[in-house]
């Protein structure tokens, strides 16, 4: 264990939460996942609550989604979704899982007309297109409550105080 890892074990867990809330940038966040089992613990919801893919990011969309919809722990943490400048094909390949066709199903029975259904799979689990399984992954992220776009903006008007 290094000093600076121990030093900051012994904070109280509360101040620790709240340095994080305010510890924006994303590798830092991600470093600290890494310290030890109670930092990730306290660190996780943080570096999920908002999820930004910009330029080169968007390759890991399947990676992401797979985590997301395997995960409640991390798909609950989610409290935004942003996409900027990073459409485009060259996806990372799906998470070699032997479950995988099962729970890219699940997602589909959620959300697609029965009739579809097969259609949705080929489209999410070897197409090219992203945008089948973006959708599916923006329904699955109940706790969003704002998501951005290039160009748009889409908030949950329940989320918004008074």
């Amino acid at each position: 264990m290094t000093m600076i890892s121990s030093i900051i074990e012994i904070l109280p867990e509360e101040l620790l939460d709240r340095i994080l809330f305010f510890t924006s940038h994303r590798a830092t966040r991600c470093a600290l996942c890494l310290v030890s089992k109670d930092i990730n613990r306290i660190a996780t919801p943080h570096l999920y609550a908002n999820i930004y893919l910009q330029e080169d990011d968007f390759q890991y969309l399947r990676p992401l989604a797979f985590l997301l919809w395997t995960s409640a722990k991390h798909r609950d943490a989610v409290k935004s979704f942003s996409v900027r400048r990073a459409y485009g094909g060259n996806l990372d390949p799906w998470p070699n899982h032997q479950n995988l066709e099962t729970i890219i199903r699940a997602q589909i029975k959620l959300y697609v007309r029965g009739g579809e259904a097969d259609q949705w799979l080929f489209r999410v689990r070897d197409g090219a297109d992203p945008l089948p399984i973006a959708s599916l992954l923006l329904r699955s992220l109940k706790n969003v409550a704002m998501m951005q776009f290039d160009g748009f903006q889409l908030v949950d008007p329940s989320s918004r105080g008074g």
